[in-house]
């Protein structure tokens, strides 16, 4: 199910399903119109392991705040690069810091156990344990390589809430402690091509460790309209079910 959001900009929200993570089943949204369009989505009695998350939607007025977006990474000081490797992402360095939620959202899908083998090398495995969350802007924040995960699917998350730790789970084990991190809009069914970054974080990393309330939301949306397969071929991969 996947419907526009106005929050300035139209942002496509959809639903996940699961098979060997903990994800959202239903992340719905509706339009409303009263001269500008606004909605907002809460999700009611979230899962402790694997259900369907109940997903209210309400008319709000159209003076609803703008999201607040808070530096992602908290406890310990933190480093990134300017560059990924071969796709659009960040590597951000500081063992042991807390990751918080960007901004206000739901957290849609987390895996909280570590199912990398090297010896396969499954794509959808190399993120280890991790968060995806979907912020109310529409954006999809993948959070990957945790050595923990705090919250659950269909929780409600606040800017600074607590979103695990950064460590060095997946293919991160051959490597350096890191959380990789991704940007992207929510697919409708399971995948990991997408989920594990569409748009460069980089900028907006460092307007928000700056104070700045830059929005990647129109990025997002604008890389969505020019990619209309990307979900669709993402999730006819054979190791989307792990993912």
């Amino acid at each position: 199910m996947a419907l526009e959001v106005a929050l300035g900009v139209a942002v496509a929200l959809a639903g996940c399903s699961s098979d060997g993570a903990t994800d959202a089943s239903s992340a719905a949204t509706s339009l409303t119109s009263t001269g500008a369009t606004t909605s907002t989505v809460a999700a009611t009695n979230p899962p402790t392991t694997v259900a369907a998350v109940a997903v209210a939607t309400t008319a709000v007025p159209t003076t609803l705040p703008p999201p607040v977006y808070v530096f992602p990474f908290v406890g310990k000081s933190v480093s990134f690069g300017s560059t990924h490797h071969d796709y659009p992402a960040i590597d951000v360095f500081g063992c042991g810091a807390t990751v918080v939620a960007p901004t206000d959202g739901t957290v849609l899908q987390t895996r909280d156990f570590d199912a990398w083998d090297p010896q396969v090398d499954s794509p959808a495995n190399r993120g280890g344990k991790y968060v995806a969350m979907l912020g109310r802007d529409g954006v999809r924040y993948y959070f990957a390589h945790l050595a923990s995960v705090a919250v659950v699917v269909g929780q409600a998350v606040q800017p600074g809430d607590p979103l695990g730790v950064m460590g060095q789970t997946g293919n991160a084990r051959q490597s350096a402690c890191h959380t990789h991190v991704g940007f992207s809009w929510p697919c409708p069914g399971n995948e990991w091509q997408v989920r594990r970054g569409e748009i460069w974080p980089q900028d907006y990393l460092d307007a928000w460790r700056n104070g700045e309330q830059t929005s990647p939301a129109l990025e997002v949306y604008a890389a969505e309209k020019a990619a209309p397969e990307a979900c669709a071929t993402a999730m006819a991969d054979p190791e989307a079910g792990d993912a």
